[in-house]
């Protein structure tokens, strides 16, 4: 995705952009981004070792950096290792995607590495002999900054989102290989249950932050299988990936959609900052069938607080 003027002999870099989700109170609706490959060259060579430590701790520092201008407040360092998983799969397998070889989206993995935030993933690669590890980062981070319009500047959106407060970076490379993730994370959520039995969902928290309320919760379905290189090569995987198809929404009162089921909760209850709902998935089940339902748990205000994977392998209810 992107135009790079600084690194590696005669090096192809390459970006893809994450999906940004853009919300009206009844119903969220995707919009994708692009992806571009550009080639530049240069005399630079090296044969400095860096730890894999120092490679994220300057990733991190330069995406701060980034912030600080923006005057966006930082972002911490996430324990969830969903980017390096993704990182290191591209690099062992050779492919660049949002989807991985297992066909997961970047949500699925988070929430497979024990992720219970909402997550949005920029991922970048650059390829070339005798690469300067740091300098491939710095010049993947400048590009995303500034050199992003074919994306519709969403690398930089997503680096600048002031509502991100961790992120998960993966780092993988061998000697003409360097890929980076970033999984920018919204974790406001002190969960006490978190997911499914039987059929029901069960959504039990407190919000870190005051004065928010629960507007929705939105369903959304994925029919996956695992994939080949040369199937991640080809479209859609070689370019944004979306949250899927839209099922139905849960909400503590009506809402008149356009598209998908509208489902009354068990449960919905909110006091001060915390809250507890529950709801039958049934009724999306029977209609979309086997596969990987997510939840996206949205304030009325617009922030996304989980972006929660499921997955449904049984006969339709």
């Amino acid at each position: 995705m992107d135009t790079l003027g600084k690194t590696g002999a005669f090096a192809a870099v390459v970006l893809l952009i994450v999906c940004v989700l853009s919300i009206s109170f009844l119903l969220a609706s995707n919009r994708l981004g692009a992806d571009f490959v550009n080639r530049t060259s240069s005399s630079t060579s090296t044969s400095i070792l860096y730890s894999k430590e120092e490679l994220t701790a300057y990733a991190l520092s330069l995406i701060n950096s980034d912030r600080q201008a923006a005057n966006v407040p930082n972002v911490t360092l996430s324990s969830v290792g969903s980017a390096q998983k993704h990182a290191d799969d591209m690099l062992m397998n050779g492919y660049f995607s949002h989807w991985d070889t297992e066909g997961y989206k970047p949500y699925v993995r988070y929430t497979l590495a024990g992720g219970q935030g909402a997550v949005a993933e920029n991922i970048a690669a650059q390829f070339g002999s005798s690469l300067d590890f740091k300098a491939a980062i710095r010049d993947l981070e400048w590009n995303m900054m500034n050199d992003d319009e074919e994306s519709n500047w969403e690398h930089r959106n997503n680096i600048l989102d002031a509502f991100h407060n961790e992120v998960s970076i993966g780092i993988a490379y061998n000697g003409d290989s360097f890929y980076l993730v970033q999984d920018f994370e919204d974790d406001y959520v002190k969960w006490t249950s978190l997911g499914s039995s039987s059929g029901v969902a069960v959504l039990t928290g407190a919000f870190a932050l005051s004065n928010l309320r629960i507007g929705q919760v939105d369903v959304y379905f994925d029919n996956w299988s695992s994939l080949t290189v040369s199937d991640l090569a080809n479209a859609p995987y070689n370019g944004s990936y979306n949250s899927g198809s839209f099922v139905g929404s849960v909400a503590g009162s009506e809402l008149v959609l356009t598209e998908g089921i509208f489902m009354p909760p068990i449960v919905w209850i909110q006091s001060s900052q915390s809250f507890q709902i529950s709801f039958s998935l049934n009724s999306f089940f029977s209609s979309a069938g086997r596969g990987i339902y997510t939840l996206r748990l949205w304030s009325d205000s617009g922030e996304c607080f989980t972006s929660y994977s499921i997955f449904f392998s049984g006969s339709p209810p």
